[in-house]
């Protein structure tokens, strides 16, 4: 199971459930290349939205629980401009805390169960033990089709 911050039902009314912001270190393409090109160079399948939410960040919002966890699934993408130009891109997650002055740091982990009986293979309580360690995103997929005996 990775990790991740998943906000709940307010980030859900909101339709920012699969928001990530994007920090630029050094530089940034103009708002419209980054429009265009990080559908393109991220792969992202469906829709998602982007805005300059203050100097160097810029907020995301995808429409597809997919591209979400491709986008933060990778520490960086190098974001490649008309020019020619590369600009690192680091993935962070959105939630009500974050603070674009703050130095976010995070780490994605898979973590397993071992000897977890098939009762609790259901994605309330799988997300219930993963509270101990971070705030669960997603289940793969031999959990979810109860595959995978443990």
């Amino acid at each position: 199971m990775g990790f991740l911050e998943f906000n709940g039902q307010k980030n859900t009314i909101e339709n920012l459930q699969y928001a990530v912001v994007g920090k630029f270190s050094y530089g940034w393409p103009d708002l419209d290349d980054l429009r265009n090109q990080i559908p393109k160079q991220c792969i992202v399948k469906g829709d998602c939205k982007i805005g300059l939410l203050r100097n160097r960040h810029i907020h995301i919002r995808f429409n597809l629980e997919e591209d979400f966890i491709n986008m933060m699934s990778k520490n960086v993408f190098y974001i490649l401009e008309k020019e020619g130009y590369s600009f690192p891109m680091r993935p962070l997650i959105y939630d009500a805390k974050f603070k674009v002055d703050d130095e976010t740091t995070q780490a994605i982990a898979w973590i397993s169960f071992t000897d977890l009986k098939p009762t609790y293979f259901v994605k309330e309580s799988l997300f219930s033990l993963a509270l101990a360690v971070g705030k669960p995103l997603h289940l793969d997929m031999a959990t979810i089709n109860k595959t995978r005996p443990s």
